[in-house]
């Protein structure tokens, strides 16, 4: 049946800018239409509540399961775990506390709490549970009887996947049940996932019901009847896939909800069909992604998004958070048959895989829409319709005649569409619609070849030879997974050298699928990259041994070898390069690629915590077909405690020139060779100089030190460090004899001289003179 939308309790307007539409309006006859106008958008209804609040209600909660309300029926064996909170319109805070008994989980006895926005306000408790619990925790039928009536009570085929021991509160009394979960097929032949709840006290089956609800949709483009997946709600059903988080399917007012679970009317302007199809293509296409690429969800991590329907523009478009699904130019038909929604979803799976998201303007933007009309294909494969519907081929929204005009892009030949380029050139497109015609036209080279034998078109190559496919199903394997290596600077030469590394990487060394890619994309116009995997199955290599083969550190040293090889392969092929056995610490720095004949320079370097040990360390390099290791011994030394040095002699009298040599002496501890570096310091008037400032623990090094002629005898001290690896210090004491009487030398008062054996103290400031000695003018000196 036919509905409307159920008008929301509350509403606001969002202002979202679509950032990646299905196509570009055509450019010549095509007229815009008015942009509506808006208002300024009300203050967000969606804002959490702040900390402060957040503990008030989490408090009010506790407090009201402690002391107990009138729905909470609490027993002595209850205990509740931490809540799951969720935050409604206008900040409103949703509490739901899980319930054991005795242990043992209690199905339906959760306790759920909506308290205000300041969590001031207890505004209403739910439960499911209708008694206090009072039930045995030891079952009189075991789990294996258990098992055999769920699975009888599950249809013919049906298996057991698990079974666990708990209470059953959703009936008139609580009962002691095994909850057995199975799989298997509905009557109509539809997956199911059973719940059995059987009773451990009589056998009795208490409650059975299917995780997976199938409703009924009348589609446009996918064939009436068709099942999606729905949600049931308190008052019926809701276009929310209950399996698939993040699915769902409305208008920009609220999703469809309804008595039943029978959706559309079939025709090409209903909206409610237009999400039955939507929700039909994005359900076939999480499913697809699972099973043909290994991707959890849309976005890699179990999630999804939201579809809306309506968009009242001949397009269709992917916001970054939600796809929105338009009409076609003549508002016959919605926007939303397989391929279409395969594009826009295509989209989501672009900007959560690897990194840089969507990509910026010229060959980010292209690849992006390009991933979308892939992605498109794949899934009318994976779903294989008949031609009387959206049949799989290679042309991107035919079903929907957007501008009346057939199909928006031909992925076999893009040139067919409005001159679309169909092979790579060095400047990057400025418009991603027609830009996305070379990748696509390299996917479809590499899943069904040039010239296809299964009744496919043939495709023009740009150069080269024939071009043999592999098939769509490893074709999208080995595109989907190299998206998760996208980098913001995402451009074809990166995406044919990800391809190649992937097909390598995923079938295991095969020549065919990886030289297959490559082959495509040379067919298109990308030659091979710098540091591309060789895919030639004839290359064979010798890995010689590192040079050093090891090496002995102590934590925060670092030292280099060279890795070695060579071919009689000419030209010389170039190898990935990896390496393994690192422990928590070292760090292995190398190419990820090298010529081989060329020595590859790697460094090892050692954290200042790196656990002593010995570890080998394997460097692996790989051909298609050839793969070589070699090892490398790294010691990690334990450090030691310090490093022994003293002074020879440990106290320096200076001559009377006011300078001394000493000399450092330094032992050398077990282990490979320690560099130090050497300093000083100590009293600020006496000048210290070394000559050598780096030495090998073990070796020595003269310690010269002076101080300026006015300095009256004094003793200093000057500490020597020597640092590095290891570290370590010594004191040098120094005596300060008085300095010997110099002619044309400015004295101040109270400086001491020494002359003829004899110590002269200045009892007036004076510049000295050839002949004034200190025993001749005793006015300016006195005898001490």
């Amino acid at each position: 049946m036919q509905r409307t939308t159920r008008r929301a309790i509350m509403c606001a307007l969002v202002a979202a800018a679509m950032a990646s539409a299905l196509t570009s309006p055509p450019s010549a006859a095509a007229r815009t239409p008015a942009k509506p106008a808006t208002t300024a958008p009300e203050p967000p209804m969606y804002a959490p509540p702040d900390k402060e609040a957040q503990a008030r209600a989490l408090d009010l909660a506790t407090r009201a399961l402690t002391g107990g309300q009138g729905v909470i029926e609490r027993s002595s064996g209850d205990r509740f775990g931490a809540p799951r909170t969720v935050f409604g319109a206008g900040g409103l805070q949703f509490l739901s506390f899980p319930r054991t008994y005795r242990g043992l989980p209690v199905y339906g006895g959760e306790v759920n709490f909506m308290i205000s926005r300041d969590g001031r306000t207890l505004h209403h408790t739910t439960t499911a549970q209708q008694a206090e619990i009072d039930v045995p925790v030891t079952p009189e039928i075991g789990e294996r009887q258990a098992r055999t009536i769920a699975r009888a009570a599950s249809g013919p085929d049906a298996t057991v996947r698990s079974a666990r021991l708990l209470v059953h509160v959703t009936g008139s009394a609580p009962r002691l049940a095994w909850e057995v979960v199975a799989e298997g097929r509905s009557p109509a032949g539809l997956p199911a996932e059973p719940h059995v709840f059987v009773d451990a006290a009589g056998g009795k089956v208490l409650e059975k019901q299917d995780a997976i609800k199938q409703a009924v949709g009348h589609s446009h483009y996918n064939g009436a009847p068709v099942t999606i997946g729905t949600a049931a709600t308190e008052t019926g059903y809701a276009l929310r896939d209950p399996s698939r988080p993040g699915i769902e399917c409305g208008t920009a007012s609220a999703v469809f909800e309804g008595p039943d679970d029978e959706w559309g009317d079939g025709s090409g302007t209903d909206h409610e069909t237009a999400c039955v199809d939507t929700l039909f293509g994005v359900q076939r296409q999480w499913d697809m992604l699972r099973d043909w690429t290994g991707r959890n969800g849309i976005d890699g991590q179990g999630h999804g998004f939201p579809a809306k329907v309506g968009y009242n523009m001949p397009n269709a478009t992917w916001s970054g958070s939600e796809v929105n699904m338009g009409r076609n130019l003549a508002g016959t038909k919605q926007t939303t048959p397989l391929d279409v929604v395969g594009h826009e979803y295509g989209h989501a799976v672009y900007q959560f895989s690897g990194s840089g998201g969507s990509g910026g303007p010229g060959w980010g933007a292209a690849l992006d829409e390009s991933t979308g009309d892939i992605l498109g294909a794949i899934l009318e494969h994976y779903v294989g319709h008949p031609a009387a519907l959206d049949e799989p081929d290679y042309l991107v929204g035919e079903e929907m005649d957007l501008f009346g005009t057939g199909p928006i892009r031909n992925m076999y030949d893009p040139a067919r569409i409005d001159g679309h380029p169909g092979c790579f050139t060095p400047t990057p497109p400025t418009d991603a619609h027609p830009g996305a015609g070379a990748q696509n036209h390299w996917f479809y080279l590499l899943a069904e070849g040039s010239n296809p034998a299964n009744g496919n078109p043939p495709s023009p190559v740009c150069r080269g030879g024939e071009v043999r496919g592999i098939g769509i199903r490893k074709a999208a394997a080995v595109f989907v997974s190299a998206l998760q290596l996208k980098t913001a600077r995402w451009s074809p030469g990166e995406a044919r050298r990800a391809t190649v590394e992937v097909a390598y990487g995923l079938f295991g060394g095969s020549c065919k699928e990886a030289g297959a890619v490559k082959d495509a994309w040379e067919s298109v116009g990308v030659s091979t990259q710098p540091g591309e995997l060789i895919v030639e199955c004839e290359v064979r290599f010798d890995l010689l041994p590192p040079a050093p083969p090891g090496t002995a550190l102590y934590p925060g040293d670092s030292e280099w070898t060279l890795i070695r090889s060579q071919t009689d392969h000419d030209p010389a092929p170039q190898l990935s390069l990896t390496s393994s056995g690192a422990p928590a610490g070292v760090t292995v720095r190398h190419p990820p690629y090298f010529e081989v004949g060329r020595p590859v320079a790697v460094k090892i370097e050692t954290a200042s915590w790196a656990a002593p040990g010995n570890y080998p360390i394997t460097f692996t390099a790989r051909a298609i077909q050839d793969v070589k290791s070699v090892t490398y011994l790294l010691t990690i030394l334990k450090r030691p405690p310090s490093l022994r040095m003293r002074m020879e002699p440990d106290t320096l009298r200076l001559d009377d020139e006011l300078t001394g040599t000493a000399t450092l002496i330094t032992e050398a501890p077990d282990g490979p060779p320690i560099v130090v570096k050497l300093s000083s310091a100590g009293s600020g008037w006496i000048t210290t100089a070394f000559d050598r400032t780096e030495i090998t623990a073990g070796e020595s090094a003269k310690v010269t030190v002076t101080v300026p002629p006015d300095v009256r005898p004094a003793t200093g001290v000057v500490h020597v460090y020597a640092n590095g690896p290891v570290s370590g210090s010594v004191d040098l004491s120094v005596l300060v004899p008085p300095a010997r009487w110099r002619p044309w030398t400015r004295y101040a008062v109270d400086a001491i001289v020494a002359y003829a054996g004899q110590e002269y103290i200045c009892v007036k400031a004076h510049t000295s003179r050839p002949g004034r000695v200190p025993p001749k003018v005793p006015a300016l000196w006195r005898l001490l």
